[in-house]
């Protein structure tokens, strides 16, 4: 008979550019949301819930065997105790599919190709633009919205990284998902098969400790913390900052970071454009779209539709996910604008199925998403500037456990995430100042269903908000960056959340910085008394181009965290502190013959401090990226290597594999071009060595396989 079921969950900008003024740009509201939390417990009440069994943490031998990661919610183990015994069942979730692909290729194909053929007699080759260098001058010119402000990376203490939109051309990329594989210092857990759950770790943070953000709405979920990377379209993309390491004294809830992704803005000087795309690799793997864009007027839009499916590169591992999104920008003679987006994802897949018998589950997930945004900006002086937001966020989420042997139903998870939201700040542009005062506030609201819990419906509001202030003073060379944030998070208490860092461009070519930080994550919004896991974060990095044709990055981290949540040897809930020690290197060259090498290596070493002993299950230890890049406008090429060390078979039950490098390559062909449209080729091979790479047997990676596609711009 069980006596005790467990749930143990081991981890789970600037909006658009100003039409006018260029010294106005946004950032989103950060907002500490949560995810979907299921208890898979005998207990009868919620509150007798042991705390210790819902940490990320939770991963002794003797609790942990084996933990899945999903949307929207954990991914669900049930740790069976009988008489005592170690762990006998473990279950977890999944959900159907069944979809016809083959009439939606012909559409998508038809469509493109009648496109491209309306195009070709007005096409022909447009002058070459003139190769750039902006890489080694990145930290001179790119802003950054770390502070809740554009200001330069120049005076920028935290450890940032940007991706453009053309780097994510470059990658024929999918989802968010496929462009951060790429990206030094983050760790992905996911299938490989595109659209199919992922998440990302931040220097080996647990994926729960991160926030992520579109237009200013975190994605975040309610119950578990973790956000849907592979819900977002890298169609709409136009840039992404990625802060590594503790930003709670801006945005909140960032113990990890934050990934602040920023969608496309209307094109200017043209009343419509866009571009149709559509592509099919293995398994009738299939990605297509549409977008449009111009300016009329003080009106602005951008418009994106699209689908990504696939029958499954792994056996049972299937997507069938429909997307749109849509921006609208008024810009008013009073130096103001309004703007609002509105987005919308819909995806049934397959996420894992383990026939083993010691695991013995499948799981499927119906999830549909809607976010919603209005804003406000307006230029009240030369040097003052108010912003106002407001937005809606609602999260469905249904997904069946069921038994592969005899196919019996173990569990029905039905979740509902509703966030409304409201924030606003100034900003104040002094000569050596730049200044920001600001205030956000959320109601939230989560239902659950489960059919392994007595009580019907689970159900929690909570009204959270937050103040901060951040400023950057700038002497000379020299600029010093204070923050300070007070939370009410009502779950986990009231967090007051700092933050130091320094700038220091030594020479033209030079840049030092340091920066220390105190940041939290937020616990289980349906429990009470949980204590949010907190961070102490110090870094000291150094960016040059001193040496002739390389650009050099290095970072040394160490971040302590405390209140983590998790069980003894005799599974007693304990609180534990663990330190991470690290370094983070990235080098790059400028084109010669217009191809450019990079390579990027984090090193992690997280121990507990109280016996120093190493914390494995899937914390990562190394992480590697390599590329090979050749771009002449007409042909491109790029070579991605990468290897995560995920040091989980330091402990019992994982059976990972992640030895050797997953390689990925990248091609693309202008045909015909003039002025602004252009056909394009793209073909892309996936995992060329079939190498494997994943930290837990029951979720496998992908092994080789191929896609190519036409995208038509107009």
């Amino acid at each position: 008979m069980l006596e005790s079921r467990q749930t143990i969950n081991p981890f789970v900008d600037g909006f658009q550019k100003q039409l006018t003024d260029p010294k106005v740009s946004g950032e989103g509201r950060p907002s500490p949301l949560g995810g979907y939390l299921i208890f898979i417990t005998a207990v009868e009440q919620v509150q007798d819930i042991n705390a210790s069994v819902l940490c990320p943490s939770s991963r002794t031998s003797r609790s942990l065997i084996f933990s899945l990661i999903s949307y929207h919610h954990l991914s669900y183990c049930i740790q069976s105790a009988i008489d005592n015994e170690p762990l006998s069942m473990i279950l977890c979730t999944y959900h159907s599919m069944q979809f016809n692909l083959s009439l939606h290729t012909l559409r998508a194909f038809f469509l493109t190709l009648c496109l491209a053929v309306l195009l070709i007699p007005s096409l022909s080759w447009g002058e070459e633009e003139e190769d750039t260098v902006g890489l080694f001058s990145a930290f001179q010119t790119t802003t950054s919205t770390a502070s809740r402000a554009p200001k330069p990376l120049s005076q920028t203490a935290e450890n940032i990284t940007v991706v453009t939109a053309d780097e994510i051309k470059q990658l024929n990329a999918h989802t968010l998902t496929d462009v951060l594989n790429t990206i030094t210092g983050l760790q992905l857990s996911h299938s490989g098969v595109p659209g199919s759950t992922a998440t990302t770790n931040i220097q080996s943070s647990a994926n729960n400790q991160n926030l992520i953000m579109v237009d200013g709405v975190p994605l975040n979920s309610l119950g578990d913390n973790v956000s849907d990377i592979s819900s977002i379209p890298a169609r709409i993309i136009e840039r992404i900052e990625i802060v590594k390491g503790a930003a709670s004294s801006s945005w909140g809830q960032a113990l990890g970071g934050v990934i602040n992704v920023v969608t496309k803005s209307p094109e200017q000087g043209r009343s419509i454009g866009g571009s149709a795309s559509a592509s099919i690799g293995n398994s009738t793997t299939i990605d297509s779209g549409a977008e449009l864009s111009g300016t009329s007027g003080s009106l602005g839009y951008y418009l994106s539709g699209g689908y990504l499916g696939s029958n499954g590169l792994l056996p049972h591992i299937t997507t069938d996910s429909k997307n749109a999104y849509a921006k609208l920008i008024y810009v008013l003679p009073d130096r103001s604008q309004f703007w609002g987006t509105f987005r919308y994802s819909n995806a049934n897949r397959g996420d894992v199925f383990a026939p083993d018998p010691a695991y013995d589950f499948q799981q499927k997930s119906d999830i549909r998403n809607l976010y919603a945004t209005f804003g406000y900006r307006r230029l009240l002086t030369e040097n003052i500037e108010l912003e106002l937001n407001a937005s809606h966020a609602a999260r469905d989420f249904v997904s069946p456990i069921n038994l592969i042997s005899d196919g019996s139903l173990v569990q029905s998870l039905d979740t509902k995430d509703r966030v409304s939201s409201g924030s606003a700040k100034l900003i104040w542009r002094g000569e050596n100042n730049l200044l920001v005062v600001g205030a956000d506030y959320e109601h939230a609201n989560i239902k659950t269903t489960d059919t392994l819990l007595a009580s019907d419906v689970l159900d929690r509001t909570v009204d959270r908000s937050g103040v901060y202030l951040n400023d950057t003073i700038t002497l000379g060379p020299v600029s010093v960056t204070p923050g300070l944030r007070f939370d009410q998070t009502v779950t986990s208490g009231n967090q007051f959340s700092s933050s130091l860092g320094a700038t220091w461009q030594l020479t033209d070519s030079t840049l030092l910085r340091a920066y220390t930080g105190r940041g939290y994550s937020l616990s289980y919004i349906l429990l009470n008394n949980i204590p949010s896991e907190k961070v102490w974060a110090t870094q000291f990095g150094v960016e040059s181009k001193a040496v002739p044709y390389l650009w050099v990055k290095g970072t040394l981290f160490r971040n302590e965290i405390w209140d983590i949540q998790a069980n003894d040897a005799d599974g007693k809930p304990i609180t534990e502190r663990h330190i991470a020690l690290g370094t983070e290197l990235e080098v790059r060259t400028i084109p010669v013959l217009n191809t450019s090498l990079g390579a990027g290596w984090t090193f992690t070493d997280t121990t507990r401090s109280s016996d120093g002993s190493q914390i494995g299950g899937g914390v990562p230890r190394h992480t590697v990226q390599l590329s090979v890049r050749y771009d002449d406008k007409r042909y491109r090429a790029q070579l991605t290597g990468r290897h995560i060390d995920w040091n989980s078979n330091i402990e019992p039950g994982f059976n990972g594999k992640y030895s050797g490098l997953v390689w990925d390559l990248h091609l693309g062909a202008t045909l015909l071009k003039r002025e602004n449209s252009s056909l394009e080729l793209f073909f892309s091979g996936h995992n060329l060595f079939n190498n494997d790479q994943y930290w837990v047997d029951a979720l496998p990676t992908t092994g080789r396989w191929f896609e190519g596609g036409v995208r038509v711009n107009f």
